[in-house]
């Protein structure tokens, strides 16, 4: 016997536990007879309600164009008047600047994902289908961090060699062979991945689109900023424990005083999605969907 556990219709997204290949035992009474609602399946009805919900798609792939499309333009103004300011000194740091926008693109997403479901109400649905909280939290972040890391690899990898066929006379022109840069494009896909999942962690945190927008915009773009205006012995050694100065470090195009070292970089992002997620967790166990 097969079984399939869906949900009502809510907007354009989906819930779709597929339990095709479960086989109920044969029993006197059909009653008797249980489900198990794996991580595995319930990671596939992830996959499947981020990939059937055209906005999520469009986002993505906005991410992706974000990244190439930016990287090829800063790399095609280097060294005039209108090039990216400090970035110009750096062919590689150049077709890569793209992915400051992409980041802001998908932690929203990330938000957005979980936020969304919470305002339509159908996270409820979902728990219904799914009660082992914990084991749908794994499956987004899983899902949404394998997704963000594999398209921001293949948008690095775009950006660096448009950006490189871009690059006006008197810019040496890198390959991928070259030093330093798979450390470069790896560790900004890395990075992204970092970031899509503090997106799903601030979601089940926040509840909500816009508040989680605005802390995005916070950790991304204002902090760095405020930061930069303290006194240099608070300032610097706050400086480096930002996510976004992580990610810069873990891309290893830079190296000052400014920045940790790779490996420091890694600990740094990796602790900032703990953190989140962690409270994300925490945020589950003790209140109503």
């Amino acid at each position: 016997m097969t079984s399939t556990l869906t949900r009502p219709t809510t907007n354009d997204q989906d819930t779709l536990i597929d339990l095709a290949d479960l086989h109920t035992p044969n029993t006197s009474d059909a009653r008797t007879s249980t489900v198990r609602v794996t991580l595995s399946r319930v990671a596939n009805s992830e996959w499947i309600k981020f990939r059937t919900v055209r906005s999520n798609i469009i986002a993505l792939g906005g991410s992706v164009g974000a990244a190439v499309g930016f990287g090829a333009l800063f790399a095609s103004l280097a060294g005039s008047d209108d090039g990216p300011g400090r970035l110009a000194e750096n062919g590689l740091s150049l077709s890569l600047g793209g992915f400051q926008l992409s980041q802001i693109i998908i932690a929203i997403l990330g938000v957005a994902l979980v936020a969304g479901e919470y305002q339509t109400g159908l996270i409820r649905t979902w728990f219904g289908a799914a009660p082992d909280r914990m084991r749908v939290l794994a499956a987004k972040v899983g899902v949404f961090g394998s997704l963000v890391f594999g398209t921001s690899l293949v948008a690095a990898v775009g950006a660096f060699l448009a950006g490189q066929a871009l690059l006006p006379a008197g810019f040496t022109a890198l390959t991928l062979g070259s030093a330093g840069v798979a450390q470069a494009l790896v560790g900004a896909a890395f990075y992204m991945a970092c970031i899509g999942v503090i997106g799903i962690g601030l979601g089940f945190l926040l509840r909500s689109t816009a508040a989680g927008a605005g802390a995005v915009v916070t950790m991304l773009m204002i902090a760095p900023i405020m930061v930069g205006l303290l006194p240099s012995s608070i300032g610097d050694t706050l400086g480096k424990l930002l996510p976004s100065n992580a990610g810069s470090a873990v891309q290893g195009i830079e190296t000052t005083n400014e920045l940790l070292s790779a490996g420091w970089g890694v600990v740094v992002l990796l602790g900032w999605v703990a953190a989140i997620v962690g409270a994300a967790a925490v945020s589950l166990k003790r209140r109503d969907a």
